[in-house]
């Protein structure tokens, strides 16, 4: 009995307006390429049904490589357009031809479920489904560099993917084009409408997040698109299992590092110390590689280790003494690096995850403490970069952006502030040790 549905994952592009080396399909984003989060799209919504992930011949090793834990994903090689790939999909799936075909770009990596299903559901009643949604811009006809006309916007709409059929149609559509002519078309609802010139096309409603990566400026609005769902990450449905880890947390014995160091013993935890007070300064590399060592033999290992050491030196730049900057970058910036770089070996042989602390001042530089502010920025760009370049060791690397605490530090700086208007360390505490528990990679989570 042939299969009710398959997803065809179009990733067989080469980005070439994305100002990358690396196809814009396996570009990490938020821990995980676009190539995944789009896969994870679709097979949640549907864990049987098939999906054909069509890649370019030189790079079905690394699709595989990253979809190695979805034993259910088939591999084709894609052509040399969007139509010749969809056509070699379809002919992949003509010996065991499912009832409806869903076809989406591995560049959208933000689809929805509930748009998923809109589609699926559509498919019940018509034989072509659309995602499109109405477009905010006005639309101009040109000719030879002039307006030729200006149609109204009330049915003017942008197509966004999936695109849905039933698998004849579009097979017999693709037939009857042949693969000289694939290149007149941009979609799959472009050739089944050419050969299907009275066919209904249904369109469902699609999604403003639902954008397609194609410039640098797309990447950008990935990563905070990305950042806004971290934020959405309720940790109240996290569990907090960490019977039996082992953690490090530098700056322990202080503020928030102290309410973490409390949580993790009294949920199971076993935690080693590191601060200053302790005899090591995070500035220090010596000093550092010691703390990790030390920690390692005495607990037998390393499940996480989370740095929340910070430096404020709240006055205007030009004021500031050099030597107090440099020492701030030195403590905040070069400190994180320290860290992530001693605690690397360990952390690759447990799989385990480096948590780093921000500050929400990251987004925007803050008025009389930008060194602050401009080291914070850089700890979570580290923590992006580092969740990419460790996925192949399987260590998390994730930041957490805590608002306004009320720590020894946030005191001699920010005198006077209502104590009632701030938040506790064992409030961030929680969330952060939920955050550890998780298995998530490359999130920079506001609390």
């Amino acid at each position: 009995m042939p299969d009710r549905l398959a997803f065809v994952l179009l990733a067989g592009g080469q980005g070439v307006r994305l100002n990358q080396d690396t196809p814009k399909q396996f570009i990490r984003v938020a821990g995980k390429s676009l190539l995944e989060h789009s896969f994870c799209c679709l097979s949640s919504y549907d864990p049987d049904a098939r999906i054909i992930v069509v890649v370019p011949a030189d790079a079905v090793a690394l699709a595989k490589n990253l979809l190695s834990d979805h034993p259910r994903a088939e591999f084709v090689i894609g052509g040399t357009s969007r139509q010749a790939s969809t056509w070699a999909a379809m002919k992949h799936l003509s010996s065991a031809p499912p009832k409806s075909v869903v076809i989406h770009e591995a560049a959208r990596p933000f689809l929805s479920a509930q748009i998923v299903h809109d589609v699926v559901q559509a498919l019940q009643q018509f034989e072509a489904v659309d995602v499109a949604i109405p477009t905010a811009d006005t639309i101009i006809v040109e000719r030879d560099g002039f307006i030729q006309s200006i149609p109204k916007r009330n049915h003017i709409y942008r197509g966004q993917t999936p695109q849905g059929f039933h698998f004849h149609a579009l097979w017999r559509a693709y037939q009857e084009i042949g693969d000289i002519r694939l290149t007149e078309f941009t979609d799959d609802c472009g050739v089944y409408m050419e050969c299907n010139p009275m066919g209904r096309v249904r369109i469902v409603k699609g999604s403003s997040e639902n954008i397609k990566i194609t410039e640098d400026l797309d990447m950008v609005l990935a990563d905070e698109l990305f950042r806004i769902r971290a934020n959405q990450w309720l940790p109240q449905t996290q569990g907090l299992d960490v019977r039996g880890r082992r953690a490090l947390v530098f700056g322990g014995n202080a503020g928030i590092g102290r309410a973490i160091t409390q949580v993790l013993q009294e949920s199971g935890a076993q935690v080693s110390i590191a601060s200053r007070s302790s005899g090591c300064d995070v500035g220090d590399y010596v000093q550092v590689t010691s703390a990790v060592a030390r920690a390692e033999k005495e607990l037998g290992g390393l499940d996480y280790v989370v740095n929340t050491v910070g430096q404020l030196e709240k006055q205007e730049l030009h004021l500031q003494d050099v030597s107090g900057i440099a020492q701030l970058l030195q403590v905040n910036l070069m400190g994180t690096i320290h860290i992530a770089k001693a605690a690397h070996a360990a952390l690759a042989q447990s799989k385990g995850m480096l948590l780093n602390f921000s500050s929400s001042s990251y987004t925007r530089g803050r008025s009389h403490y930008t060194p602050y502010s401009a080291s914070k920025a850089a700890i979570v760009n580290l923590t992006q970069g580092l969740a990419e370049e460790w996925a192949p060791t399987e260590i998390r690397v994730n930041c957490l952006v805590p608002g306004r605490t009320d720590t020894a530090m946030r005191r001699n700086n920010f005198a006077g502030e209502a104590a009632d208007t701030l938040l506790n360390p064992y409030e961030v505490a929680l969330t952060a040790c939920k955050l550890l528990a998780s298995e998530m990679t490359g999130m920079v989570v506001r609390v």
